[in-house]
C-alpha cells in the first residue's frame, strides 16, 4: 500500500515525494517501519526541557497508562501534574486486540514516540493495521472530535466490476460508521463484511472512535474518512484512513481483522473454535460434521488394535 501524511488528497507525483520522505525519516531514527507518528503537526505546543517536572510528569502519566489493566477494550484516558505541567494521554486498542497484546502495542508505542518526539510536548503514534495509537499532550484532548493529524494508505489494485465494487464499498462505510458510534463509552467498534460481483467477493471492513466522543461526533469523524476515500481511493480494492479520534478500513477477499465475543461472559464454554459471525449456518454444521467424521477413522483404529492385543 502507498501511505500519505495529510488530510488533503495530493497528485501521484507529490504521493511518490512524500513517500520517499517519510521512509528516510523513519530509518535515519531508527524507526520501526510499521509505526506512524507525528511529533507536534501544528507547533503550536512547543517543546519541553530534559528534567524537568513537565518530562517526570509525562514519564509518570506514561507508565500508568501503559501498566494499567482494570480497563475493558483497550480504551485508556488519564491525565496528571497541574496548571502548565499537566498533561492528558490516550491509549487505544484496536477492538478484537487482546489485553496482552494491547498492553505490549502501547508500551512499544510509549518507547517508540519518546524516542522519536523528543521534548515535544504533544506527540501522536499508531502501529501498522491500527492495533494500537497512544498520544499525548499538554492540552485536553479528551471527548474532542479530531480529524488530523492523519495518514492513509490504499491498494494498488482496482476492483473489477466498478460500479458494483464502489456501491458495495460505500454501503459498507456508512453500516459500519452506524455501527461504530452507535457503541458506548467502553467501546466504539465495529467489523462488518459485504459480497460483490459475479465472483462474489468478500469486503472486510472495520470502523473505530475513540469511545470517549459521542455518537454523533463519532459519526462526524467517520463521515470525513468515508468521503476522503471516495476521493483518494476510488475503485481499489483496499483502503485506510486512521486519524487521532477515529479509523477506517476495507480490505478484499482477506479478513484482518479477528472475530471476538462482546465480552468474556458471553465466550461460548464448548472448545471447538467459534465460527466467524460472517460465515452461514450451512458452515458451521459442516465444521460439526468434520469433527465427527474425523473420528470414525480414530475409533476404528483403536478396534483393530484392541482385535490385535487380544488374537
Amino acid at each position: 500500500m502507498a501511505v500519505i501524511f495529510s488530510g488533503k488528497y495530493f497528485p501521484l507525483l507529490n504521493l511518490l515525494l512524500i513517500f520517499i520522505i517519510f521512509t528516510n525519516q523513519a530509518k535515519a531514527n531508527n524507526n520501526p517501519q510499521n509505526f506512524h507518528y507525528f511529533c507536534d503537526h501544528s507547533n503550536e505546543r512547543g517543546n519541553y526541557t530534559t528534567n524537568s517536572t513537565y518530562e517526570t510528569n509525562l514519564n509518570t502519566l506514561l507508565s500508568t497508562l501503559i501498566s494499567n489493566t482494570q480497563i475493558n477494550y483497550g480504551f485508556y484516558n488519564f491525565s496528571f501534574g497541574e496548571n502548565i505541567n499537566r498533561i492528558t494521554a490516550i491509549g487505544l486498542c484496536r477492538g478484537d486486540i487482546k489485553p496482552n497484546d494491547c498492553h505490549d502495542c502501547l508500551n512499544k508505542s510509549k518507547a517508540n514516540l519518546t524516542q522519536l518526539c523528543p521534548n515535544k510536548k504533544e506527540a501522536i503514534g499508531w502501529y501498522e493495521d491500527e492495533k494500537c495509537m497512544l498520544r499525548y499532550s499538554d492540552r485536553s484532548i479528551f471527548s474532542l472530535n479530531e480529524i488530523g493529524p492523519a495518514y492513509f494508505a490504499w491498494s494498488l489494485q482496482n476492483a473489477t466490476s466498478l460500479d458494483a465494487f464502489d456501491e458495495a464499498v460505500e454501503n459498507l462505510l456508512q453500516i459500519l460508521k452506524i455501527d461504530a458510534a452507535a457503541g458506548d463509552s467502553s467501546r466504539k467498534f465495529a467489523t462488518e463484511s459485504e459480497i460483490v460481483g459475479i465472483d462474489n467477493k468478500t469486503i472486510y471492513g472495520l470502523a473505530q472512535c475513540t469511545p470517549d466522543l459521542s455518537g454523533p461526533q463519532c459519526a462526524n469523524c467517520l463521515n470525513e474518512s468515508i468521503t476522503e476515500i471516495s476521493r483518494c481511493c476510488k475503485n481499489r480494492i483496499g483502503a485506510r484512513i486512521v486519524r487521532p479520534s477515529c479509523n477506517l478500513r476495507f480490505e478484499t477477499s482477506f479478513q484482518f481483522y479477528q472475530t471476538i465475543a462482546d465480552s468474556p461472559s458471553q465466550q461460548p464454554p464448548s472448545p471447538i473454535p467459534s465460527a466467524s459471525p460472517h460465515s452461514s449456518d450451512q458452515g458451521k454444521n459442516n465444521t460439526s460434521s468434520g469433527t465427527e467424521v474425523d473420528m470414525i477413522p480414530l475409533l476404528l483404529l483403536l478396534l483393530c488394535s484392541l482385535l490385535y492385543v487380544l488374537v
